[in-house]
């Protein structure tokens, strides 16, 4: 079932993590925005494995103990780019809006977990009523 909010939110997540990947600038030096297409190999990665594990959680309509996983797998993706981004490279870049935006498919993830785990609250009492 596609059409639950939580695909909405998943897909939401999947389309702000690639969008920042192209379109916002997440480090600049010395003025110079640098974006993650063009450098830092490893934050692209984690953004774009985020991204697809949104995507992949779309279709995992039918386990949703699967779905909360993965939900929590690409959160945990974000904040390994945090992480990496705020210990590696705090000295030498300064922070740009893209690092700053990353936080709206944290956010996002997070309410579809949300609504993934009341979905399956509605089904424990469905069932418990039958």
């Amino acid at each position: 079932m596609i059409q639950r909010i939580q695909s909405v939110f998943f897909l939401l997540s999947a389309l702000t993590s690639i969008l920042i990947i192209f379109y916002f600038p997440v480090l600049s030096n010395e003025g110079d925005n640098l974006f993650l297409f063009n450098r830092f190999v490893y934050l692209r990665i984690l953004l774009l494995s985020s991204s697809l594990l949104a995507i992949f959680a779309i279709f995992q309509y039918k386990n949703r103990s699967r779905q909360r996983l993965i939900s929590s797998l690409s959160r945990l993706m974000i904040t390994f780019f945090y992480i990496i981004t705020l210990v590696f490279y705090k000295e030498d870049f300064d922070f740009e809006i893209g690092l700053f935006l990353c936080i709206i498919p944290f956010i996002l993830l997070f309410i579809a977990s949300y609504f993934v785990k009341k979905d399956e609250k509605l089904i424990k009492d469905s069932d418990r009523i039958r």
